[in-house]
């Protein structure tokens, strides 16, 4: 019997399995920041996994019409392929796995296969709305559960384009630490969505989306955070570099006014003196701007929009 479970702690959530399949215990533990397996999930672009899912499916269905172990081996490939790219695809390898290892593979399944990016893509979008209606504190404000009691009644959501929660399989047990808590035994990757909207929704978890890079995190602690600590390819997180590059940015930019302002007022002077005329003035002025709009957008550095002041 293969395993695979998830939790929350604290500030981050957990993923238990065993990557075999069939030993019953989980062997192997993965450990995200919290809320980061739903993120990351959903910023995929389906271009990027969809092919695999279909080339498992037609895998699959060729072992049934030839015979031919190969192929379900080959159908093993592309999933455990697609696990090692996002953890929520590890639960599809691992069931797979274990029908393959005991015999229990069926025609059917390769229909599922093929049905299933597009029910991810449904999931994909409802949570995206989801996110931005009930938990973004920017548009919704903070108070979560209001929202929730909004846009939902007893039986489901008031609009269908929202996420429609279901029974989950969730036990309580023992987790990290020695603590108890809920863990989730999921049969599907709708039941990894599920449990991570509800644990938003149970903690009153909003999100918001980074000024740096512009993906969603979870405030957690500190309401007023603007940047997200969340995994980038760079290995750099936003909370530490953006406010650095703010500060630069800002500087830069401060020394570029300044450099403007100056020379703007000495070409001012110089029409009271009767060096510039109005138009003359006028001219260089309309130049002036365009030349330092330029070096704010960084086309031109700050020593040529200064040699230009100069020469100008």
């Amino acid at each position: 019997m293969w395993t695979f479970k998830m939790f929350f702690q604290d500030d981050g959530e957990f993923f238990e399995y065993d990557p075999f399949g069939m030993q019953g215990a989980a062997g192997t533990e993965k450990a995200f920041p919290y809320l980061e397996g739903l993120l990351s999930f959903l910023e995929l672009d389906p271009e990027d996994w969809e092919p695999l899912i279909q080339q498992a499916a037609s895998d699959l269905e060729q072992s049934f019409s030839t015979g031919d172990p190969a192929h379900t081996d080959r159908m093993m490939q592309a999933l455990g392929e697609l696990g090692a790219r996002h953890i929520y695809f590890q639960l599809l390898y691992l069931r797979c796995f274990e029908r393959k290892a005991t015999g229990s593979l069926e025609p059917r399944m390769a229909e599922e296969l093929r049905l299933l990016p597009a029910q991810l893509k449904v999931y994909q979008e409802q949570a995206r709305i989801f996110l931005e209606r009930i938990l973004d504190i920017d548009r919704v404000g903070r108070e979560v559960r209001k929202n929730m009691r909004g846009a939902y009644r007893p039986d489901g959501p008031r609009e269908g384009d929202f996420f429609c929660f279901e029974p989950t399989p969730i036990s309580l047990g023992v987790i990290r630490g020695g603590n108890c808590g809920e863990i989730l035994y999921p049969n599907t990757i709708r039941d990894l969505i599920d449990f991570s909207l509800r644990e938003c929704v149970k903690r009153e978890i909003p999100v918001r989306r980074c000024r740096s890079c512009g993906r969603y995190f979870p405030i957690i602690g500190r309401i007023t955070a603007e940047y997200c600590s969340r995994p980038s390819a760079s290995g750099k997180l936003c909370r530490s570099t953006a406010p650095v590059r703010k500060w630069a940015e800002s500087r830069r930019s401060d020394q570029v006014f300044q450099e403007y302002r100056r020379e703007y007022k000495r070409r001012f002077a110089w029409i009271k003196a009767g060096k510039l005329t109005e138009e003359q003035f006028a001219a260089w002025h309309k130049a002036a701007k365009a030349r330092k709009k330029d070096c704010d957008r960084e086309l031109i550095s700050l020593d040529e929009f200064k040699e230009w002041l100069k020469d100008s």
